[in-house]
């Protein structure tokens, strides 16, 4: 029998955080040839494919001539530009989240990806915990859902993040599209209005908020407490988590994506700690390799990004207004 060919794939951009996840997946994916890395930042692109073994790109055009399909993960505002490349070679596009920096790039990216098929990075959606609890909910083995209380907090990462014209937002931009998509995904349903309020407390003189708190209405009565600060101190093992606990007429559940795996004490007397599981980067990945391979819709589509995105420019208005904002739709 002869050997399936591989699919091309090329990486625009690779200034995100999740770049480098994304690339080593990839790199040892066997449906996947691994053409080469883009960035805007030339040796960002070098360092980057000299890890993965593949071949930096010079240009846009050098890449998409070599690509069958592209994973675009650059910082939140050179997205657009790359996306609408990607679309003009006429090349189905994995996208990184947040879906745009502001409703006119939201809005642009939803109509290229009536073009192309056109996935976007929500890779919770992946993990077993998410889908038991979205198993649970749907089962209506908990009843009727009243209340949800949700965290997707971190550290201040720096970099890039700590530069408003590359990040375009802080953490209301960062943070809450996860567990919008999850609470639309788990429970079907919209997202109608976000009551925020914000402001840096962490870390002074950030062009962007850091700390917030946003309580959010859906269509289907539920109510959401989120917390997406950038609060836990630097360093701190784990600081990066993601919870829902759910209220509902016959019980609670909860989900914990990022739970404590592996921890120890270095030489230096310094606490690490490591997580331990499932891997819900390469089950998007392969996901999405498969879409493309046969030909499927966009495993996670852009109308879902969308929706999760502006609940932020929603609590980021209302952040600045000091009231409820309406959902965009």
């Amino acid at each position: 029998m002869a050997k399936r060919a591989r699919l091309p794939v090329a990486v625009l951009g690779a200034g995100h955080v999740h770049a480098p996840g994304y690339i080593r997946c990839l790199q040892a994916h066997p449906d996947v040839d691994l053409v080469g890395i883009y960035d805007e930042t030339a040796a960002t692109a070098r360092h980057l494919a000299e890890e993965a073994g593949t071949s930096a790109f010079r240009s846009v055009p050098e890449a998409l001539e070599n690509a069958r399909a592209v994973a675009i993960c650059p910082e939140p505002t050179r997205q657009l530009a790359l996306v609408q490349a990607a679309v003009s070679a006429g090349l189905p596009v994995l996208c990184e989240k947040p879906f745009g920096t502001n409703l006119a790039e939201a809005t642009a990216l939803l109509r290229l990806s009536e073009k192309v098929p056109l996935s976007v990075a929500l890779p919770v959606r992946y993990h077993p915990a998410a889908v038991k609890l979205k198993v649970t909910v749907q089962s209506g083995a908990l009843g009727a859902s009243a209340a949800v209380w949700a965290t997707n907090r971190n550290s201040f990462p720096g970099g890039w993040f700590a530069d408003r014209s590359l990040a375009g937002g802080g953490c209301l931009l960062d943070h809450l599209v996860h567990v919008a998509d999850l609470v639309r995904w788990i429970w079907g349903t919209e997202l109608v209005s976000a009551m925020a309020e914000a402001g840096t407390r962490h870390y002074p003189g950030l062009e962007a908020e850091d700390t917030a708190a946003v309580l959010v209405r859906c269509s289907n009565g539920l109510v959401v407490s989120l917390d997406p600060s950038m609060s836990r101190p630097r360093g701190m093992p784990g600081a990066l988590d993601l919870t829902l606990k759910v209220w509902a007429e016959r019980g609670t559940a909860r989900a914990d994506i990022f739970p404590p795996g592996v921890e120890w004490v270095d030489e230096h007397g310094f606490l690490h700690q490591e997580a331990v599981g499932a891997d819900m980067d390469r089950g998007m990945l392969d996901d999405w390799v498969g879409s493309v391979v046969r030909d499927r819709p966009a495993p996670v589509p852009a109308r879902d990004a969308f929706a999760a995105t502006c609940l932020s420019f929603a609590a980021q208005q209302s952040a600045i207004e000091h009231r409820a904002v309406p959902v965009p739709h």
